[in-house]
């Protein structure tokens, strides 16, 4: 039981600002703390449910929310996944062979690659969230709890193509086993919950989520040779942008045929 609420405390204060006290990051105090990490997706996603209400009554609603949309999930997470967003874009933007991108994968320097994607990104996410409709937030709110989810079945379950931080959340078979039957069982309660909002939205949020998903194990296989946790940080950005992005396409192509 210790352990699990050692687990509890390390993920709200590694994966989020809220504040909890510091315990020793060891194998055993985090062999359960991937169990912990969508809940701080349940809450963001409860608050952006929460901002849906607000928004409609901004002067510039469509600005003012986007911005929030887009910055909430950040902020709250403490950027703990931008990070390794910026080091996967940097070395997949090096161009150098397998040995050098693991290598830019160590380095605590960001590159211009990094900054120069970063800043596009928030732009485009800014962007889709702008535009997207009221009725279809509600549904992208368990985005990021199905996005943490998938983060956590990766780590836990995928090969690491090097030594990092992702070993310690590797316990014995038996521990693996749990926090793997956590993570099926948070996303099945949030394709539920997707289901139940709005079942085309929910199939295009999941087709956004799929697609972020392969990408995500080409990038790591294809030019890693296994999973960090920062190529796995890669893909909660990738996965919450590409989830609006298909939303909002299929939004606007219904709108067309519509018109037309």
């Amino acid at each position: 039981m210790k352990q699990i609420w050692n687990s509890f405390r390390l993920a709200f204060s590694m994966y989020s600002i809220f504040p909890a006290r510091q315990v020793e990051k060891n194998r055993e105090n985090m062999k359960y703390i991937l169990i912990f990490v969508p809940l701080i997706g349940a809450i963001i996603g409860f608050l952006i449910k929460q901002w849906q209400v607000v928004s409609p009554y901004l002067i510039d609603r469509d600005l003012m929310g986007a911005v929030v949309c887009a910055i909430l999930p950040i902020f709250l997470s403490g950027a703990s996944f931008l990070d390794g967003f910026f080091r996967t874009v940097d070395a997949l933007c090096s161009h150098q062979p397998r040995e050098g991108k693991l290598e830019i994968l160590k380095d605590s320097h960001s590159g211009y690659f990094a900054i120069i994607i970063c800043v596009c990104y928030f732009f485009i996410i800014v962007g889709l969230w702008s535009e997207m409709p009221l009725d279809s937030w509600p549904v992208l709110a368990y985005g990021f709890v199905l996005s943490r989810a998938l983060y956590g079945l990766s780590i836990v379950l995928f090969r690491h193509s090097q030594e990092s931080k992702c070993s310690l959340y590797m316990g014995d078979q038996k521990s693996r086993m749990i926090v793997a039957a956590f993570m099926v069982g948070y996303i099945l309660i949030s394709v539920a919950g997707m289901l139940m909002i709005d079942p085309m939205v929910a199939a295009y949020c999941l087709i956004g989520a799929g697609l972020a998903f392969v990408y995500f194990c080409y990038v790591a296989f294809r030019h890693f040779g296994g999973i960090t946790e920062d190529i796995a940080g890669f893909f909660v950005h990738v996965c919450e942008i590409m989830m609006p992005l298909v939303v909002l396409l299929t939004s606007l192509l219904t709108r067309l045929d519509i018109a037309g």
